[in-house]
């Protein structure tokens, strides 16, 4: 094999196959296929391709040590590959995008169906990988990850794909994750300045961490503001902040929290305490008791949770519970948008054989 252009140049008796039975690398002028180190490796051991310098486990292994010195992530991205190619999909790695004519991408890899071939047939889906250790919220190019994340699903949904993101842990096990935008919206009428003026005027006792106890006079016009108990209402302070800051004129200097929480009563909704799901809000459509809250809402401040590994088992805790895990996104002064992270259907949950 010949490494040129930053791949490997096979030309052997089988790689024509590998590419039209499998889509795996790209072919070359002159003849001969283009295969990325990990590329070379699934051949080797799904496709029981030899390769003439690396024929031999001891040649693979001493092959295999010297691509890990410079490229670490190297054993990760195989598994994010295997995961993908076992069932059968066709995978495109970016890298090999400008030799198919694919336009350029942020993805990490292109998704056809296994009954599907990059020659003749659109794309099921985008992909790119995390490690379950990396945090959600690190700085990339300038940008919060997830920030940058929505914007590419985004993009990805206007071709008409699927955007997936796979999660490797340090047992190099994957699981699979969509992704998308989501905008929830209520049928409630959002609270206006004077709801939130004659409440700051109502009689309260201030509770500490617990918040503000108001004794309700019968007309509380706005449901979602504070629980109703002991025949009165307890704000927490972040509900109470909201208040006080709209009465004041105020609003540009709330805490993250509350910004948010404004905006989700904004946009109609009645939030709850989504503590038995292991989020800050459980979000209605309606009034509480019409049915169920179809959503869980994240409070970023909350610092849970703070990688992939806890978002993965938030949203499968969420998706076991038929509802939406959100995560909020800001933009603007007190403006938000909320990244969905779900779990795919049954028959789309690409993940690794593990033998160990």
């Amino acid at each position: 094999m010949e490494w040129r252009d930053n791949r490997w140049i096979f030309d052997g008796p089988a790689y024509s196959r590998l590419w039209e039975k499998s889509a795996i690398g790209a072919l070359v002028g002159g003849g001969g296929l283009g295969l990325s180190d990990i590329e070379i490796m699934f051949s080797v051991r799904h496709r029981g391709v030899s390769f003439p310098s690396i024929s031999e486990d001891s040649a693979m292994l001493e092959w295999l040590n010297g691509r890990l010195i410079d490229d670490p992530r190297l054993l990760q991205e195989y598994a994010i590959l295997e995961a993908l190619r076992v069932p059968g999909n066709k995978v495109v790695l970016s890298q090999n995008f400008s030799h198919l004519g694919i336009e350029n991408s942020n993805s990490w890899a292109i998704r056809w169906a296994s009954d599907k071939h990059p020659a003749r047939d659109k794309p099921d889906s985008e992909v790119v990988w995390f490690s379950s250790s990396e945090l959600l919220n690190k700085k990339v190019d300038g940008h919060q990850s997830l920030e940058s994340l929505l914007q590419w699903s985004n993009v990805v949904s206007s071709k008409d794909r699927i955007s997936e993101v796979l999660v490797v842990d340090e047992e190099q096990s994957v699981v699979t994750y969509r992704i998308l935008e989501s905008n929830p919206k209520g049928s409630l009428r959002p609270p206006e300045f004077n709801e939130f003026r004659r409440i700051s005027k109502m009689k309260s006792v201030d509770l500490g961490d617990e918040g503000v106890f108001i004794i309700d006079d019968g007309e509380w016009k706005f449901d979602a503001i504070g629980l109703p108990i002991h025949g009165g209402r307890r704000l927490e302070n972040i509900e109470y902040e909201i208040v006080t800051s709209v009465t004041n004129g105020e609003t540009d200097n709330l805490s993250t929290s509350s910004s948010i929480l404004l905006d989700l009563w904004s946009r109609g909704l009645n939030t709850r305490s989504g503590f038995k799901y292991g989020t800050k809000w459980r979000c209605y459509p309606g009034d509480v008791g019409e049915g169920h809250a179809p959503w869980l809402v994240v409070d970023p401040t909350s610092g849970n949770p703070k990688n992939w590994a806890e978002a993965c088992l938030s949203s499968r805790l969420a998706s076991g519970v038929n509802k939406d895990w959100l995560y909020p996104i800001k933009e603007g002064e007190n403006s938000w948008r909320y990244l969905q992270i779900s779990r795919p259907p049954s028959d789309s949950r690409w993940s690794n054989p593990i033998r160990y």
